[in-house]
């Protein structure tokens, strides 16, 4: 059936065999930069701390535990995009050569079908706003199939305007709608809207106490995760104003809608500040709240989820409009496969400030509570995180069985096949892309 007959038979209610079809919903997917799962009231956030996002899971599937596939920007987008981990699409770090100038990161490979060329291929109207000027700028791959790709810095109160003007522009038109919405402000330097309080030399001195001299974070770890907490606070206000603005304009009932997070934050634990460095869980446990159309009533998902869900779960959220063939491209769903996490090496400035320390591949592999990271070098750890969540104990040489398990686990998962392809190195920054990464602090402080 084409797409313009099934979207036909969409909009008059009738499937090919006569009986009932929803129309397209409208899809939004909301990505909250550098959000760690309990950022959120819900998931151990003080109470009252994100009432909004607190509301909206009311009314929608929370998965408990949901992980980025990898601790930082450029990957993780590219797999919630795609379905696929960094090891298949290869849009991550590279470890650089002598002499190289610009960024060692690739961009996503034009061969690889994102979520918004698929929907864009069955009629839908995608677009895109984003905060994130420097790893979600065009040239990286990941505005694929969207549109209208509308990137500028600034605070969530314009995110969300922007959001809505897009939406009341195309009011009234025959194509139902893709939305694709980055909020920055849990970002470095922190939008936590209490003027005197400098997030940036915040930072920069947790980052010199915790990374150059091997101190304990104490009380500055404290206060700087404390500032972290208040611009999320701050962040939940424009995600209920976009909440808000959907419901307003009578679409927030029937839409799915989908909000996650890239990456966490780390403020000292294992010897890591801010994020993109390794794969524990202060960097890589996320939210994730997915209300599909209609739902009124919530739901707590003990089903371990990942980025790569994400198309999957919007495939599948379509399927009652009639639009099928979007399963079979996105096979990956909750439960449909073992979840990993990867990084490799880190950002320039943390390769030139922090020497051997990041010049390593880092993977971590989940089987229900239990969870092992295994490093390049051949090291070993391995976490039960129901007992053990801050990751304090690892127990690899304990548990050599366990160890050797999971591992083939991994080994089987990544034989399947990683990309081997053309690598795509991004355009080089501008001076103005340039002063954007060094605001946000990749890596290793200003």
């Amino acid at each position: 059936m084409s797409t313009v007959l099934r979207a036909s038979l969409a909009l008059l209610g009738l499937a090919a065999c006569g009986g009932p079809v929803a129309a397209p919903p409208t899809v939004v997917l909301i990505s909250l930069d550098t959000v760690r799962a309990d950022n959120l009231s819900v998931q151990g956030a003080p109470e009252g701390a994100t009432p909004n996002l607190d509301r909206f899971a009311a009314t929608a599937d929370r998965y408990e535990s949901a992980c980025s596939t990898a601790p930082w920007t450029m990957p993780s987008h590219a797999s919630m995009f795609t379905g696929l981990f960094p090891f298949e699409h290869g849009a991550h770090t590279f470890l650089p050569g002598e002499g190289h100038r610009g960024d060692n990161v690739f961009a996503l490979h034009p061969r690889f079908r994102t979520l918004a060329e698929a929907l864009a291929g069955e009629g839908y109207a995608t677009h895109g706003v984003v905060s994130n000027t420097v790893y979600l700028r065009p040239g990286l791959g990941l505005d694929a199939g969207f549109q209208s790709w509308d990137v500028r810095r600034e605070g969530g109160a314009g995110v969300t305007a922007r959001a809505l003007d897009w939406l009341d522009e195309r009011a009234g038109g025959d194509r139902p709608a893709f939305l694709f919405v980055n909020y920055m402000d849990a970002h470095r330097p922190y939008a936590h809207g209490r003027p005197g309080r400098d997030g940036h030399a915040a930072l920069d001195e947790l980052i010199d106490r915790v990374m150059v001299h091997g101190d304990p974070a104490d009380d500055i770890g404290a206060a700087v995760r404390e500032l972290h907490q208040e611009a999320v606070t701050q962040l939940d206000v424009h995600v209920g104003g976009l909440l808000d603005g959907l419901e307003a304009r009578g679409l927030l009932e029937g839409a799915l809608v989908i909000i996650t997070s890239d990456h966490g934050e780390a403020f000292g634990a294992h010897g890591i500040v801010e994020h993109s460095k390794d794969v524990y869980e202060d960097l890589v446990r996320v939210p994730l709240l997915v209300k599909s159309p209609g739902q009124r009533e919530g739901r707590v998902i003990e089903t371990r989820a990942s980025s790569v869900d994400v198309p999957g779960i919007v495939a599948r959220g379509l399927e009652a409009a009639g639009l099928p063939s979007l399963s079979a491209a996105f096979a990956r769903t909750p439960g449909s496969h073992p979840v990993i996490v990867e990084n490799y090496y880190s950002r320039m400035r943390d390769l030139e400030r922090f020497g051997d320390r990041f010049r390593r591949r880092r993977i971590a592999i989940y089987e229900g509570s239990t969870k092992l990271i295994v490093d390049s070098s051949g090291a070993a750890e391995l976490y039960t995180l129901a007992e053990d969540p801050a990751e304090g104990t690892n127990s690899a040489a304990e548990d050599p069985e366990v160890v050797q398990l999971m591992g083939g686990l991994l080994d089987a998962v990544l034989s399947e096949g990683g990309y081997e392809g053309e690598r795509v190195l991004p355009d080089q920054l501008t001076p103005a892309q340039a002063d954007e990464m060094g605001e946000l602090g990749y890596g290793g402080g200003r």
